[in-house]
């Protein structure tokens, strides 16, 4: 029996520190937690949004990349399956 896409890359997904500057996951990301607030900046579907995140915060969604301008968190693991 051959294993879908998402079990051949783990149930639970990876977690890589985006070192809160440009990041551009390799793998797909399905989304990001901040450890320290502030403002994210990432591009998602095309469109490049810029939001307030909470101290310790956990975001489900698709982003494509992450980038530094306009980034004030800290802290930033992107999910990556």
């Amino acid at each position: 029996m051959a294993k879908s896409a998402n079990l051949s890359n783990g149930v639970a997904p990876i977690w890589v520190e985006t070192g809160d500057g440009d990041f551009t996951p390799t793998r797909t990301c399905i989304g990001f937690f901040v450890e320290v607030a502030g403002d994210v900046t990432f591009t998602t579907g095309g469109n490049t949004i810029t939001r307030a995140f909470l101290d310790s915060q956990l975001v489900t969604c698709q982003v494509d990349s992450f980038s530094a301008t306009g980034t004030t968190a800290t802290g930033i693991c992107a999910l990556v399956i």
